[in-house]
Order: C-alpha cells, then sequence, then structure tokens
C-alpha cells in the first residue's frame, strides 16, 4: 500500500518535477515518523509543498523558454533582468543593477572565478553564464535544470546543472571549484534534517563559500533574522575556514568563508 502511494507521488503533476531522490527521502522520513499509509502520505505531501513553494510555475517556465530566445537574439541586459525576474530567487536580487554591484563586491573579495559550484540554484547559473562565468548548478527542480541546461547546450553559455538532493549521498561534486554559492541555502537545510547545514559546508570542495540569508519575511517584515543568522553562522563556521567579509544588502545577509591555508 505505501509502495504504491509513493509510485502515485513521484507521478504526480504536483511533484513529479522534483528530483526523485528528494521525493523518497521525504518518504522515508515521513514513514519513520507515521504508522498509517494515508498520515504518511499527507505529511510527505506537506513536507514536499514546503520545500517547493518558490518553484517556477508552469507559465513561468514557457515565458522563461521564450525570453532565452529573445535574449540570444539581441543580448541585452533587458533581456537577461526579464529572464531573470522568471523565478523568485533571482527576481528578488533585481534590477540588473543590483545583481551587477553583488556579484563585483564578491569577486572584489574571491577574484574572478574561473567555476562555480551554486547549489540549489534555480536559473541563478543565466545571470553567471551570460556574464562568462563557467558555472555549474545543483537543484531539485528538473524545471529549473532543464532551463539552465538549455541556455547551455543551445545557447552556447557556460553553465549546465544536474538534479540532485543535496541531502542524499553523492549529491555534491568531488571536483574542485574557486566559489560555492549557498544562497538563501542553509536554513532551508537545516528545517529538513538538523546538522545538515553544516554537513553539506564540510563536503564542498572549494576555495571560497558564499552563503547568504534572509533577513525580512516574505511579507518584507524585519523581525530580527539578520541577528538570528549572524549569531547562527558565526557558531557554524566550518573547520578549515575563516571569515573573509561580510555584508547585508536590503533584504540578505552575505558571508564569505575562505579555505585557510594547508
Amino acid at each position: 500500500m505505501r509502495d504504491d502511494l509513493l509510485d502515485k507521488l513521484l507521478a504526480s503533476k504536483k511533484y513529479r518535477d522534483i528530483c526523485p531522490d528528494t521525493v523518497r527521502r521525504v518518504w522515508a522520513e515521513c514513514v519513520g515518523k507515521y504508522k498509517k499509509p494515508k498520515d504518511v502520505d499527507r505529511a510527505a505531501r506537506e513536507a514536499l509543498h514546503g520545500i517547493t513553494a518558490a518553484f517556477m510555475t508552469g507559465e513561468e517556465s514557457l515565458q522563461l523558454a521564450r525570453d532565452m530566445h529573445a535574449w540570444h537574439c539581441d543580448k541585452t541586459d533587458i533581456g537577461l533582468e526579464r529572464m531573470l525576474s522568471r523565478h523568485a530567487s533571482t527576481r528578488e536580487r533585481l534590477p540588473l543593477s543590483d545583481t551587477d554591484a553583488l556579484y563585483g563586491r564578491l569577486f572584489e573579495i574571491t577574484g574572478r572565478p574561473r567555476s562555480v559550484l551554486d547549489l540549489a540554484c534555480g536559473i541563478n547559473p543565466l545571470y553567471l553564464g551570460a556574464r562568462g562565468v563557467n558555472t555549474v548548478g545543483v537543484d531539485i527542480s528538473g524545471s529549473a535544470v532543464e532551463a539552465v541546461n538549455r541556455f547551455g547546450q543551445v545557447y552556447g553559455m557556460p553553465v549546465r546543472a544536474v538534479c540532485a538532493d543535496l541531502l542524499s549521498p553523492g549529491a555534491i561534486p568531488g571536483v574542485e571549484y574557486d566559489v560555492a554559492l549557498l544562497f538563501k541555502l542553509l536554513p532551508l537545510l537545516e528545517r529538513q534534517r538538523a546538522a545538515s547545514a553544516m554537513d553539506v559546508m564540510r563536503a564542498l570542495n572549494a576555495k571560497w563559500l558564499v552563503a547568504s540569508f534572509p533577513t525580512r519575511t516574505l511579507g518584507g517584515r524585519n523581525v530580527g533574522m539578520a541577528g538570528h543568522y549572524s549569531d547562527w553562522m558565526s557558531a557554524h563556521i566550518p573547520p578549515g575556514r575563516s571569515l573573509a567579509d561580510h555584508f547585508e544588502t536590503s533584504n540578505e545577509l552575505f558571508y564569505i568563508l575562505k579555505q585557510d591555508m594547508r
């Protein structure tokens, strides 16, 4: 009965865009908490809804495909900004001048990277690729991964992405990168599994880690999130790394961690 419900969940229209490893992991976690199959199914759907709330809608994905084609024809910043507006995570860093300023500030510290690993990337690799930065993205959203790979394969940009669950074995690439981005990711990991944020940071093979945290609620309220996440990050700098810099934008707190000399 439970296997039938899991198969149904994997094939459902609402969740078939999610990395199958994520669905199976969440399902297994719910099996450990509930005895009745219906309770497991309900809890798994609630958990998956919370994880995927920021995914692009089907219409946004179609609009993004059209935007990519238009941008490829004219290569304007207006077209790039239109692309980035199709996903919540990149939309909130617009206008494009703000995004450029953010990366300018980050790269002043890390140096312009030859390679970037973008975890829970959404469509952020489209921005980096358009700016000539070689980027590998990892995300559980099949539509985001498809968009990034289309940008790389069809339009010749230096980006690619893989669909993988960061809390499942083997999801983090082992090769070395200059910079790893963890934008608003660590709190999401901690909500799903305690201590997983530190596990992910320790597993990364990158000279620099850039982690960010939200400082305002979805409604735009300032409720002390900056102070909370500042305290958390100060207590969770991984072994072998040290703080290079930190700063705050209008709605996001950034920490830049460097790899210590070996």
